[in-house]
């Protein structure tokens, strides 16, 4: 038993170091397919709490290069916007700011981008915020919509003071401003884990972020029914937009970003803006290029449509569970689909995770004091219970740990109950040998047994 659990504790040590570096790193990503396969195994049995998300991100990516120069117009992005137009869409969120250039005769002469936008459904307009000097100019001063459903107390919430990066004018015809960050806002990391700001307070005011401003606007909610909770008048505080969606947030109005939901590029429909320029063309390779698209074109149309800046000077957003870096739009439609599909998903923490494996370290010690048979029995039973153990928090909690770690545990429990010798058979071996290897007790010999009498003494 001594040599079978020694072996177990060495090399589980090194199976659970591996899996764990592995799935916080995604250095290699030996694990993550199988740890994918479990989140998602979970989410299907989760009882209808997890929904799927409405968004299409429409990337203006390092492919979609400027009609003229090397700078963009007015004319290219009224063109995207026209793109998206061609396909009806329920909401649209456009998230960059755009500067042109004034000495552009284009910029000046024409209104392409309030031409183009008009015919839209109304739109969430991106802003940057920012938590600093008071507004130096009326064109600073933050000019955002108003939620009026409000209770408990607002000055924990991260206040804004203006406007760094405002909306086209133009697009204000046919949208309303919404802020998509705020700058110098002091929001470190908490243990590791991202937030973006779903609500903020300027003056005595709490105002929606674009992520909240673009759900509420697809959902059809109006922002006079999206209602916030704060403490004292809650334990909890949350963000409810109508009876459609409940969103956690903390005192200072941040939505946690999920890193461990599962939610990444191929969750949600994705489209380059420059496929979208090719929609129309006859030409057969074209077509065949755009055929794998379909899907993702026709949900422009019911889908909540985020038109996002994605190139590559854009990419600055870090999450720990992605190799590269995110451009803000990809961040906030992350966020957007979190909350539609309902993925508050996140993993044990760590110190739950320690308690499993010891756990099953406790287990695999029990079982190898006895047979093989009952190693190999516990070692497939245990993994059933620890399994069904997990998917039972998981459905009350939406919290999940990674299988690849108990699952190796288990399988090296059951590798070595069946290479290394059953101490049942060597007990029982053991016990055999040795009555007939003993010595027989010597018999002392009684007197007229077989013994010559001594003859009798000689006078």
């Amino acid at each position: 038993m001594r040599h079978r659990l020694t072996l177990f504790l060495l090399l589980g040590a090194v199976l659970v170091a591996l899996g764990e570096w592995d799935a916080h790193s995604h250095r290699f990503r030996f694990a993550d397919g199988l740890n994918d396969a479990w989140r998602e195994f979970c989410v299907a049995n989760a009882a209808g709490k997890i929904g799927d998300p409405a968004v299409t991100l429409v990337r203006i990516n390092d492919e979609y290069e400027p009609a003229i120069g090397d700078s963009f117009t007015q004319a290219d992005y009224a063109t995207i916007l026209r793109f998206v137009e061609n396909f009806e869409p329920k909401t649209v969120a456009f998230e960059p700011n755009p500067v042109f250039d004034p000495a552009e005769p284009i910029n000046q002469t024409f209104e392409l981008l309030k031409e183009a936008a008009l015919p839209l459904p109304s739109l969430t307009l991106g802003a940057v915020a920012e938590n600093g000097q008071p507004p130096q100019s009326p064109e600073e001063e933050p000019k955002f919509p108003v939620l009026t459903s409000v209770e408990g107390d607002v000055s924990t919430l991260t206040p804004i003071t203006r406007v760094v990066a405002a909306p086209n004018p133009q697009l204000l015809a046919n949208g309303e401003p919404a802020f998509t960050g705020i700058e110098l806002a002091g929001n470190p990391e908490d243990a590791g884990e991202r937030r973006v700001n779903l609500i903020a307070r300027h003056g005595d005011q709490v105002v929606p972020s674009f992520i909240l401003h673009a759900v509420a606007n697809h959902a059809e909610i109006p922002l006079d029914q999206v209602s916030v909770q704060l403490p004292p008048a809650v334990t909890e505080p949350v963000v409810r937009v109508g009876d459609a969606y409940e969103i956690p947030i903390d005192t200072r109005g941040r939505m946690k970003v999920y890193e461990h939901s599962g939610i990444d590029t191929a969750f949600y429909p994705s489209i380059s803006a420059f496929h979208l320029a090719l929609t129309g063309d006859e030409d057969e390779t074209i077509k065949k290029l755009l055929a794998n698209l379909e899907t993702a074109f026709a949900s422009l149309k019911t889908n909540l449509v985020v038109i996002g800046n994605d190139r590559s000077e854009a990419r600055v957003e870090k999450v720990s569970t992605v190799p590269r870096s995110l451009a803000r739009s990809e961040l906030l439609t992350r966020a957007i689909a979190t909350v539609q599909s309902g993925r508050y998903i996140e993993w044990w923490p760590f110190w739950a995770r320690l308690l499993g494996f010891a756990v099953i370290t406790a287990l695999a010690a029990w079982a190898f004091r006895g047979s093989r048979k009952r190693a190999i029995l516990w070692a497939i039973l245990g993994a059933f219970f620890y399994f069904a153990a997990s998917m039972v928090i998981f459905i009350s909690s939406l919290a999940w740990a990674p299988a690849f770690a108990p699952l190796a545990l288990f399988g090296l429990m059951l590798v070595i109950a069946l290479v290394l010798p059953d101490p049942a058979k060597d007990l029982q071996a053991f016990q055999a040998v040795e009555p007939e290897s003993s010595p027989s007790p010597a018999r002392t010999p009684s007197p007229g047994a077989g013994t010559p009498a001594s003859p009798p003494a000689t006078t």
